[in-house]
């Protein structure tokens, strides 16, 4: 069966679905299965009025397919979320466990960081620090310098809400060459310069009490 038929089979069966009162929906969905039709599936679980949400989320996870998982767990209203990000994780899917966490009605958000974390993807833990209504900062931020990756570390300071500049302009400073660059953004950066400034001044007040001390 070519490209065409199949594609103009699962388009049928999904009006039907949508619109045909006498339509079986699990026997269509079984059609859309041996289709191997994914969008289908997937439009089907947003639009028939009965549909088999487990057995195509199932499916959806069978066939390895990270975007319709992220995408069913945003549109269908019952979806389960703690086996879509299980899947997505078993996946290595940083950018749609990100997504995920952004879009779901339900989300891990710890077990989602942790995932970011163990796939050492520098860019969607950058981006989950901005975007997610739940984030460690801490765990993140530590995971994060220790990926060494510059520009995210400069960025990180500069976009999250709480940031260990310390130990990130540590990173910064110890890259002589690839480093300067991202040290001369931090110098144009107010928040980077704020605290910045505040690490300066709490060493000279260190060493002034030292020096009062000896």
């Amino acid at each position: 069966m070519d490209k065409i038929t199949t594609t103009k089979e699962s388009e049928q069966i999904f009006i039907k679905g949508c619109k045909d009162t006498s339509f079986h929906p699990e026997t269509g969905l079984d059609t859309l299965i041996r289709l191997k039709a994914y969008e289908t599936i997937y439009r089907s679980g947003i639009y028939w009025p009965e549909f088999d949400h487990a057995k195509a989320l199932d499916v959806l996870i069978e066939w390895n397919n990270p975007e319709y998982i992220y995408r069913a767990g945003k549109f269908w209203n019952r979806f389960d979320s703690r086996k879509g990000l299980d899947s997505l994780i078993s996946m290595k899917s940083a950018r749609f466990i990100y997504y995920s966490g952004l879009e779901w009605k339900q989300f891990n958000f710890h077990k989602g960081l942790d995932a970011l974390i163990h796939l050492q993807n520098s860019e969607f833990l950058f981006y989950a620090g901005v975007h997610w209504k739940t984030f460690d900062t801490v765990k993140g931020g530590k995971a994060l310098i220790h990926l060494k990756d510059l520009p995210f570390i400069y960025k990180a300071g500069a976009m999250w809400d709480q940031f260990d500049y310390e130990n990130g302009w540590r990173e910064l400073e110890r890259s002589v060459r690839e480093g300067s660059k991202w040290r001369g953004e931090a110098f144009e950066n107010q928040k980077w310069k704020s605290a910045l400034h505040r690490i300066w001044r709490n060493i000279c007040k260190n060493q002034l009490q030292r020096k009062q001390g000896l």
